[in-house]
């Protein structure tokens, strides 16, 4: 029983850091993604995407929309970034905007969402 104490110990403080692991998201788009999920929306897949203005950006499609979420170092450079997420949107109805040191970057190419509920909607969901 004495031999035994140490390893359940040990155990249970495995877990234990284990469970605390999952709790914060592991970049800033991660926890983008997450706050999507919660509301049962998420990308099937999302792909390592190249722009100019950002060095980690993954690329998908949330609810018929072409998204782009990238990771930067601060809040400042993420809402720097900005006006060049615009650029990736093009043409089409679409918002870029920062949520920490997340940029989120929407376009409506397919013009499936004329009135822009689903990107209002996706935006706000997002984490500041």
């Amino acid at each position: 029983m004495i031999d035994t104490l140490p390893r359940l110990a040990l155990v249970v403080c495995a877990l234990a850091l284990a469970a605390c692991s999952k709790d914060k998201p592991a970049t800033p788009r991660d926890a983008v993604l997450d706050a999507w999920k919660t509301e049962k929306i998420a990308p099937p897949a999302m792909t390592a995407a190249t722009v100019s203005f950002a060095k980690d950006c993954q690329s998908g499609a949330v609810e018929n929309l072409d998204v782009l979420v990238c990771n930067f170092a601060t809040p400042a450079e993420a809402k720097a970034a900005e006006p060049q997420g615009e650029t990736w949107i093009g043409q089409a109805t679409g918002m870029s905007q920062a949520h920490g040191a997340a940029l989120v970057v929407l376009a409506d190419r397919k013009k499936t969402d004329p009135s822009g509920k689903a990107i209002n909607k996706l935006m706000k969901l997002a984490p500041k």
